[in-house]
């Protein structure tokens, strides 16, 4: 496990600006779902190993004022993570400290912390198979973090619901790539939208 928090504190970072820059638009649109599946796979290479993401899905704290946290999947070979960071001063999460999910059927699961003890609000969790199941076979109506001091609550919408359903469908099918795989994918694609030559 000492190689998933350097996997996920490299992650974060490199998905922080693209969560400020969506954060707006997306706490506009928390009841619109997004049905593009909006993988990004980059070029950098973890351990040794590639790995993808899907967009981060922005939750409201429901129990603080103007702060919210970020969802976000990711894989890495065939293993599926959960991720959410609560952007938020000083949130202090310690390794093995719990997250419950309340699904809408009333049923309760708690998933204890694989990310290293920090205090910049960061939960990771790697998905078992059950896990996986359960969340896609489940709706999930709040989302609890117990940090140092203080609890945070995140509710979770139908839109949202159905975007973790859709983006965990498509991260499931979604076969992480070689770079030079990626390299001829983005070449292909310039290609197609670069215009004829001699028009």
């Amino acid at each position: 496990m000492r190689k998933i928090p350097f996997f996920f504190s490299f992650l974060f970072l490199g998905f922080s600006m693209l969560e400020a820059q969506e954060q707006k638009s997306e706490e506009n649109n928390e009841n619109l779902a997004n049905f593009d599946c909006g993988i990004v796979q980059t070029k950098q290479k973890l351990d040794r190993q590639y790995f993808a993401s899907t967009p981060s899905i922005v939750l409201r704290v429901n129990n603080s004022e103007y702060v919210y946290a970020t969802l976000q999947f990711g894989k890495r070979e065939d293993k599926i993570f959960m991720y959410i960071r609560i952007a938020d001063t000083n949130v202090c999460i310690e390794k093995d400290k719990v997250l419950d999910l309340y699904f809408k059927s009333g049923e309760v699961i708690s998933y204890k912390n694989d990310f290293a003890l920090n205090c910049e609000g960061y939960f990771a969790k790697q998905l078992s198979k059950k896990d996986y199941m359960k969340l896609q076979e489940n709706e999930i109506s709040l989302v609890r973090i117990y940090a140092y001091g203080k609890n945070y609550e995140l509710y979770v919408s139908e839109a949202q619901n159905y975007d973790i359903d859709n983006q965990l469908n498509c991260l499931a099918a979604y076969h992480v790539k070689k770079t030079d795989e990626v390299k001829i994918k983005k070449q292909q694609k310039q290609e197609k939208n670069e215009p004829a030559s001699g028009t």
